[in-house]
This record gives structure tokens, sequence and C-alpha cells, in this order.
């Protein structure tokens, strides 16, 4: 213990002796350090921190696997999939259902659109989770004409009640009909999302078809039963209505929480372990330097007695000191690097609220230290202990060259550098060209100067479809007077991807076998002027007109995709489609052909799409939409607001946002991963020229002797210039390669993130090339000027 504490002592002046060394060593790690931090502590949060449920490994969620417009392998569950599985399923303790819904609250100063969930009455108890106050749902209070419970969440609670331990048996309004709370939720609990503020338990009817689908499975396995045994035997369930086999996609919960933010965050942190390895090779070029002018002070000390494992130890206490210097400034700097991040973060990046810098990330930190101060200080130790003592002791006061040892390892730790760095810019080339290419994906709607906000018709009020449409036609007409607007309509959905329902069909002509599946599509319900208010083309056939009332043939559009998919080489127009399998068929004419729109994501491909009079297939929640010429829509949402208030002063307004801002925040998600990944790039960017600059100026600095005699001889300083920029052109090159090399084998990590564009897009392999070919050029040519100012006397003299 006295020699490790004289060792730091000792470490602490020789530090402080170099306050310059020491100054740029302690912030190149600190930007490493602090960026790895940063992003643990977003990937601890989201990840790593358990769930707050009972056993989580045994709960799973449960989806059908259909077609795409049904939701591809995460297709939402019909109630008839929820009583049949429930019925023959074996390897499941429990199985429940949800529905994510807004609904409206009316209690407080003013109506208030909250997010909730209508759950099955087993909902808590598959999770495991018990209520903070009250109870859960009882058996029996999820069936037709039970009593209306609910759970609200610890915030609700908080915000709207006070935090009142009365609140027990208190009674709510939600979306105008009483619900009784019988519950807090824990304060943990945000599931199935992560603003769900209130659970009610969900009524569901006997179903008399096999659609729609609009339920989220959930359920927990038996004990012992894994996972691979359920999806077996769940493979095997057949449904009771059209007897067919059952494709029912099950995952962990814990995938459906984190969704498709893992293979991001993971990205993220090899992007910042790439920068620390960067600093890292940077450091240990500062430290080679520095072990340099210290060889004759340690030959010394050696030739005083002083073993090597002495030496080395106290060469290993100054780098892990320097190291932990570094940490404890990365700390500091990944306290505000987290805020950046949650400010950066989307929206919908799932548990946010656990993110933050706990004792697992400052263990993990410290750690990075540690190994941060042994990595970089292998170097000069090294070179330390292959010192030949009697050379450099008769070597005296005189200066010597660098030793080709030396120079191996510092032209080493460049390259390295390089290739990181050419590393981690690929990777940020092919994000950006995939956000810019997703950004300028045709939507089929054009979003400019178009208001949007969410309306949900729930209550007394609004018992059947003539409240609804009755409301909804007054308020077209009071909107389309005012100033500004030209031209306002409803519907149920709205792009880029916003899909209220997706349904099955059947078309006139074609039968169907009870094995087979019928086809499905998006069920978009739409006033007249939607076509012509989003500027989506008319193909063939006509739009829908105010002449399609609620007493006229039932009438449908159908989108190009749908055409082309179940009409192929045929005219659509004057073919008629059922929507509603059972009993009586319905029978809707198509009457026109429209474009197709974006409303399942821009990435994702265009599905088949039906649209529906409004007022022929009423929908009670849906999208209020004004095109104005007003540069700002947002402007007008005092006067829409005003109106609606005139009709129904107690009705909610939910996510009034411009359609422009909506197709922005679609795409936040790849915008923040592409966002920081550039950050990233750009700081590689910036320390990788920094080790070449200082490499090539040491380099110089060296060579100032050999330098003065060749333009003592007749050197041009033109044949000087090209001989310091020769050096470090060579290793760019091989850098540049061995980074391109490892980027082609590594960036198919990153095809889940791609959109539209390959891993190995040439592009971004050219475009990084010349963009390091310029930077190193540049961070050489100012060493490689300076050298040709050296002037011969001097030179001459230098030695």
């Amino acid at each position: 213990m006295n020699t490790f504490l004289q060792d730091l002592r000792y470490s602490v002046r020789m530090l402080l002796k170099k306050p310059g060394f020491t100054s740029i060593v302690a912030l190149t790690l600190a930007l490493g350090i602090g960026a790895n931090t940063a992003i643990f502590s977003v990937l601890n949060g989201v990840l790593l921190k358990p769930l707050p449920f009972n056993e989580p490994e045994r709960v799973v969620m449960v989806w059908n696997r259909m077609t795409e417009a049904a939701g591809g392998d995460r297709t939402p569950l019909a109630v008839s999939d929820l009583l049949d599985w429930r019925t023959q399923s074996r390897s499941f303790e429990s199985v429940g259902a949800f529905r994510d819904q807004f609904v409206n609250y009316i209690g407080g100063a003013t109506p208030e659109r909250v997010r909730g969930a209508g759950v099955t009455a087993n909902f808590f108890s598959i999770l495991g989770v018990q209520a903070a106050l009250g109870r859960a749902f009882l058996p029996g209070e999820d069936l037709p004409g039970a009593q209306r419970v609910a759970l609200i969440s610890d915030t609700f609670w908080r915000t709207h009640f006070a935090a009142d331990p009365q609140v027990i048996g208190r009674s709510i309004n939600l979306s105008g009909v009483s619900f009784s709370i019988v519950g807090v939720a824990p304060a943990a609990l945000n599931f199935p999302n992560k603003e769900v503020e209130v659970w009610t338990a969900l009524q569901l009817q006997q179903p008399t078809k096999r659609g729609p689908y609009f339920l989220g499975g959930v359920a927990r396995l038996r004990p012992g039963v894994s996972l691979e045994h359920a999806r077996v035997e769940t493979n095997t369930l057949r449904s009771s209505l059209e007897n067919q086999q059952f494709n029912f996609n099950i995952i962990p919960v814990n995938e459906y929480i984190v969704g498709d933010v893992r293979a991001a965050l993971l990205t993220l942190l090899i992007a910042a372990l790439l920068v620390l390895l960067i600093a890292v090779a940077n450091v240990a070029n500062l430290s080679l330097v520095r072990a340099a002018e210290r060889v004759k002070e340690i030959s010394i000390r050696t030739a005083l007695g002083e073993s090597r494992g002495r030496a080395v130890r106290q060469l290993l206490t100054e780098s892990v000191l320097l190291a932990l210097v570094g940490g404890a400034l990365g700390t500091f700097c990944a306290f505000w690097c987290v805020k950046l991040l949650l400010q950066l973060a989307p929206g919908d990046l799932p548990r946010s609220d656990q993110i933050g810098i706990d004792a697992n990330v400052l263990g993990v930190t410290a750690l990075i230290s540690l190994l941060t101060g042994v990595v970089f200080g292998l170097a000069p130790i090294w070179q330390s202990s292959r010192l030949n003592i009697n050379a450099v002791l008769k070597e005296g006061g005189r200066g010597n060259s660098e030793s080709a040892s030396r120079k191996r390892w510092r032209n080493m730790l460049v390259i390295s550098e390089l290739a990181l760095a050419a590393m981690l810019l690929i990777g940020a080339g092919l994000l950006v060209k995939s956000l810019w290419r997703l950004l300028h994906v045709d939507t089929g709607a054009n979003a400019e100067r178009v208001l949007t906000m969410q309306l949900a018709l729930r209550g007394t009020r609004y018992t059947g479809p003539l409240q609804v449409e009755s409301f909804y036609s007054r308020l077209l007409e009071q909107v389309a007077p005012l100033p500004g607007v030209r031209a306002a309509a409803i519907s149920n959905s709205l792009p880029p991807n916003n899909h209220d329902e997706s349904d099955d069909f059947a078309i006139e002509g074609r039968p169907v076998a009870p094995e087979q599946a019928l086809p499905i599509a998006y069920m978009i319900r739409v006033s007249p002027d939607y076509f012509r208010l989003l500027e989506i083309p008319l193909r063939r056939g006509r739009y829908f007109t105010t002449a399609d009332s609620a007493s006229a043939p039932l009438v449908a559009v159908i989108s190009e995709t749908t055409a082309r998919q179940f009409f192929p080489n045929e005219d659509p127009i004057g073919k008629r489609i059922n929507l509603v399998d059972a009993g009586e068929p319905i029978w809707w004419n198509i009457i026109g052909v429209v474009g197709d729109v974006k409303y399942n994501g821009l990435a994702r491909k265009t599905e088949p799409a039906v649209y529906q009079p409004m007022i022929q297939a009423s929908s009670s929640s849906g999208f209020f939409i004004v095109k104005t010429d007003i540069a700002n829509p947002l402007a007008l949402t005092a006067s829409v607001r005003s109106q609606i208030n005139s009709l129904d002063s107690e009705l909610p307004i939910s996510q009034v946002s411009t359609l422009e801002q909506r197709m922005a925040d679609s795409v936040a998600q790849p915008r923040f991963r592409t966002t920081l990944v550039a950050l990233f790039a750009a700081l590689a960017l910036i320390l990788a020229c920094i080790g070449i600059y200082g490499v090539i100026s040491y380099s110089v600095a060296q060579r100032t002797h050999e330098i003065g005699i060749r333009i003592a001889l007749g050197a041009q300083r033109g044949d000087v210039l090209k001989m310091i920029l020769k050096q470090g052109v060579k290793l760019a090159l091989i850098g540049v390669g061995i980074g391109m090399s490892a980027a082609v084998a590594l960036t198919w990590l990153m095809n889940t993130l791609l959109f539209d564009v390959k891993a190995t897009d040439p592009m971004a392999f050219v475009t990084t090339a010349l963009l390091l070919a310029g930077t190193v050029l540049l961070a050489c040519w100012l060493p490689a000027r300076r050298a040709t100012k050296v002037d011969p006397l001097v030179a001459l003299r230098h030695e």
C-alpha cells in the first residue's frame, strides 16, 4: 500500500508538471467515455432494467400472422380468435387481451382526451401486477352487462384526484359512460402503452364472424412450458368460424415493448465504442511521445536499481489515474448528454422514463475508465520494457531520432483510428441516405397547409350513427365558410401511419372455400371532400359525392393496390364486395379507383384499402381535416375549436397538428439514430485527423535535421512538401482500405435500419473515401508546409 501511495503521489506530480498533455488526454477520454456512458444509460433503461411484472419471462404477446393489410406478423386478434385460443390452448396458465384506445375524460376544468386501454378481467393477473391502492379487476367484470369498472394510473390519480386515498369507489366519466374506480395501478406500470392513464374492463360481445381484428393478445405461460413448445401447440389450433388453422405469432413481452429500438440502440452503442477506441488510440499516441521524452529518466532510475516491474507499475498508475480523471469528466459530460438525448429522442421511445445515470451506469463507467487506462498505457509500458539502458545513457544530452519500433507503433495507431473512422462514416452515410429516401417517399397525399385533429364522439349524446353523422355534417357546414378554409373533411384514418381498422371482405361471384382466407384490406371511412382535400388522384370512375347518402345505394372506392391485387386484368368499376360475411350479404358497389396512400408507415409497402362514405359506414372516432390558404395551418385551431365547442362544449380535441408535422414525426426514430451516428462519425473524423496531424507533426520535428540537410544540398521545398504528404497519404490509404473492408463485413448488421439502401451502397463508400482523403490531406498539409520553411542553418545546429 505504501508503494502504491508513493506511485500515486508521483503520478499526480508528473501529470501536474505537464498540464497541456494532461488536459488534452483527459478531454479526449472524456469525449469517448462520456459518449459511451450516455448511450449505455439509454441502453440500460430501455433494454436491461427488469420489467415491472412478476416473472416477466413467462409473459408473452400473441398475434395473428396474416397479410400486411391486416398487420403482417403482428395482426391483431379478432374476438373469435381470443375465444378459440382460450378454449383450445393448454400451454398457457391464463389468456387475455387488450385494446389500445383514447377516451374522453369529463370531470376536470375542461374536457380532456386521455390514453386508455380496454382489457380483459385477467389482464393484471397475467402480468402479475397488484394494484397499489384498491384492487384489480375481478373475474366476470369483463362480461357484457357487468358493472363498469376502471383502474387509474398513479399519474392520473395524482394530477386529477390530488392523490386522495379515498378515491376507491368514486365515479369517473369516460366518453359519457360512468365507471367506478376500483384501484390505482403501480407507478411503474405503463403497459400496454407508455402513456396509458386509464384501464377499463373490456366487455366483448359474442362474435358472429371472424373479423374485425383489433385486439392485442397477452398470456402467461404455464410453469415449465417453453416459448417454443407454446408456439408449436398454438399453431395447431383451428378457428371455429372458418375452420382454418391458426398461425399465431408468439413473442416475449420484452420484445413487444422494445420493438425495433433494440437494433438501433445496439448500433448507437457500437458507434460510441468506436469513438472510444479512436480516443484511446489518440491518447496512446500521445503517451508514446510522452514516453519518448521520459526515456532518459526511466533509464537512470533503472540504472540506480529500480526494477523494470516497478517502472511498469509507475507508468500503469499514471495511465489509470489519467483515465479515471477522464472518466470523471466524462460522467459529468454524460449527465448533460443524457438530457440532450432525451430531448432528441422520439416521443415513442419505449421506457424513456427509466433512462438515467444510476449505480449500474456509474459502475460500467468506472470499469470502462480502468480498462481504458490499461489499454492506452500498454504502448509506453511495452516500449519502456525494451529499453537498452547502456545505449540511452551513452547518448548523453544529444537528441536522437525516433526508433523504428516506436514509429511503427505510432503509425499502427493512426491507421487503426482512420479505419475505425471510415467504418463510422460509412455507417453514417448509409443512414443519412436511408433517411433522405424515407423523407422523399411518395405518400400519395399532399400534406401542405393541412390542419388535423382527432375527435371521439362517444357517450349518451352519440348512441347511434344518426347522431354521429348529424354532428359531422353540422361541423363541416360551419367550418367550411371560415376565413382561410379551402376544404374540410372527416376520416377514421390518416397518412402516413394511422389506420383504424382492417377487415376481410368477399367479392361477388368468387366463392371462397371454408379453409381459404378471405381478402383483407384497410377499411377507411371518409366524407366526400377527403380525396380532393388531400389531392388523392382519381384513376378510374368517380369520387364520393353528397348524393351518396344514407338512403342511397351502398358504394365504395378502392385503391390502386386493391384493384391490382384483387381485380387483375379487369375493370373493378361496377363490381360488388360484401363487407359483412355473416348472415345476409350486404353488397357495396365499387364506383371508383384512387391512387395509393401510405396508411401503414413510410417504410412499408402500400397495402390494399377500401374507402366507404362516412355517412354509410359510421365511425364515432375520426380525424377532422382542414385544408387552408394560411401559411401556418395551426393558426386556424382556435376558430375550428370554437365551432366544435358550439356544437358540443364537452367534446375534447386531441392530437392537434399539421399533416406535415405528422409526416415528420413518423420518421422520428430514424432521424434520432441517424443524427447520433452522424455526430459520432463527425467526432471520430475530428479525432482521427488530430491523430494523423500529431504523427506528421512529430515526424517533422524528429526529421528537422534531415530536412535541413536536404534543403542545404539543393532539395526544392516542393520536394519536401511531397515527401511529408506522401507519408500521411500512405497511412490514410492503408487505414481507409482496412476500414472499408471491415465495413463491408459489418454493415449487414444495419440492414434492418436501412430503407431503400443496400448496406454495400457504393456511393457511401466512395463519399467516405473522398471525405477522409481530403481531411487527411488537410491535416498533413499543415505540418508539411511548416517543414518547407525550415531554415537549413538552424536545422544543422539542431543537434
